[in-house]
Formats: structure tokens, C-alpha cells, sequence
């Protein structure tokens, strides 16, 4: 709080070299108080003889903070998350870029043929361990449908 007081005192001094700056603000704030205080006054006399009013107005308020407040905790988590993808993007763009300058544009193609052949062979192998299965399961449901019936 000293510093706070410690800085008013030398902005408002009559030697501080931001005083013409500050002198119109303070001039306009002061005009504006008296009608400041007229609202205020209405409206905390209307507050208060209307209690059901004041509930009404503070739930309003309650509610408006609660909503910024997860307004903020949404662009938090989407500033994190936006990051992250950046940072993996970038990072395998470089990745990337580092392959290709060390095994080259040869070398680069190779490794691209021999990993589209090793996926085709794992496919193939999927594939025909699914067709097995369905071929099992068709068999065995007309064994039981005509054992049953």
C-alpha cells in the first residue's frame, strides 16, 4: 500500500512532469462526480426499499461473473491446447525437414516404399484373419439353425 501512496504523491505533486497530462483527466473526473453520486444515491435508495430487486440484481451479477470466469478458463485451455498442436506441427515439420536432408531424396523414397509395402502386407493379414472369422461365424450359425429347428 506504501507504494501505491508513495506514487500518487509524486504524480499529483505540482512538480511531477506528468502533471499537465494528468490535470484535464482529473478536472473531467472531478465534473462528473456530483452525477455520479445523484445515480448512486437513486439507486441505493431504490435497492433498498425493494429488497427483492437487490436479490434479483446481485443473482444477475453472480451470474455474469460465473460466466466470464468460464469464458476465461475456455481461452486458457484453448490457448494450451492451440500451442500444443503448434508445437507438434512445427516439431514434426523440422523432424521431417531432418529426414529428408540426412537420408535425402533417394533415401526418402526408399524408406517410403519399404513402409507402404510392410502396411500392405499388415493389412492383407488383417483382412484375412477378419474374412476368417466371418467365414467361422457363418458356419457356425448354419450349424445351429439347423440343429435347432
Amino acid at each position: 500500500m506504501d507504494l501505491i501512496q508513495d506514487w500518487s504523491s509524486y504524480l499529483f505533486s505540482p512538480t511531477s512532469p506528468l502533471r499537465p497530462y494528468l490535470s484535464p483527466v482529473l478536472s473531467t473526473t472531478t465534473s462528473y462526480l456530483p452525477l455520479l453520486r445523484t445515480y448512486t444515491t437513486t439507486l441505493t435508495n431504490a435497492l433498498t426499499q425493494k429488497p427483492d430487486l437487490a436479490t434479483l440484481a446481485l443473482l444477475l451479477l453472480i451470474l455474469i461473473l460465473s460466466l466470464k470466469l468460464l469464458n476465461m478458463l475456455l481461452n486458457t485451455v484453448l490457448f494450451w491446447i492451440r500451442l500444443a498442436f503448434r508445437v507438434v506441427f512445427w516439431s514434426a515439420l523440422g523432424l521431417l525437414g531432418v529426414w529428408m536432408w540426412t537420408r535425402g531424396p533417394e533415401g526418402v523414397l526408399e524408406d517410403l516404399g519399404t513402409w507402404v509395402g510392410m502396411w500392405q502386407q499388415e493389412y492383407r493379414r488383417i483382412q484375412d484373419g477378419q474374412q476368417e472369422v466371418v467365414r467361422g461365424r457363418r458356419e457356425a450359425y448354419g450349424r445351429e439353425r439347423g440343429a435347432g429347428w
